[in-house]
């Protein structure tokens, strides 16, 4: 003798949340290959997934045979991770904003132009002093 069950219907399905939050939408724009790879390369390291798509459709993109590296990189990631990786971005950006505002170090605060100035005026110098001490031409035998 078996028991027949019943179970109740599914709730209906809402439009725009299939996959579970598994479908990919943009984080942001990286402003070429090395940025991309940085940045793809930092939301991997923190458990979210990335995609890294390049825009082909800019102007001259074709001169690079569709390998621009200057070209503006699209960073995708699954939305059930979107919150995830806008917490990475925002960590970056705290920790460039600290480094930028830090104090340089002790022996870093002389003028850099000083040094270039300086080994100027000695690459000038020597030659003049070889200048001088060159033996003067005295005609085409001597003058080779």
């Amino acid at each position: 003798m078996g028991t027949a069950t019943t179970l109740p219907p599914a709730p209906p399905a809402r439009a725009g949340t299939g996959g579970g939050g598994s479908e990919w939408v943009e984080l942001t724009r990286a402003q070429g290959d090395i940025e991309a790879h940085l940045l793809t390369g930092r939301l991997n390291d923190a458990g979210v997934e990335t995609r890294a798509m390049v825009d082909r459709g800019a102007p001259g993109a074709w001169l690079h045979g569709g390998s621009n590296p200057w070209a503006t990189v699209t960073i995708l990631v699954r939305r059930r991770q979107l919150d995830d990786a806008r917490i990475v971005l925002a960590e970056i950006s705290l920790a460039w904003d600290r480094d930028a505002r830090a104090d340089p170090p002790a022996g870093s605060a002389r003028p850099r132009w000083l040094a270039a100035a300086a080994l100027g005026v000695l690459v000038v110098l020597s030659l003049l002093v070889q200048g001088a001490t060159a033996a003067p031409c005295s005609g085409p035998p001597r003058c080779r």
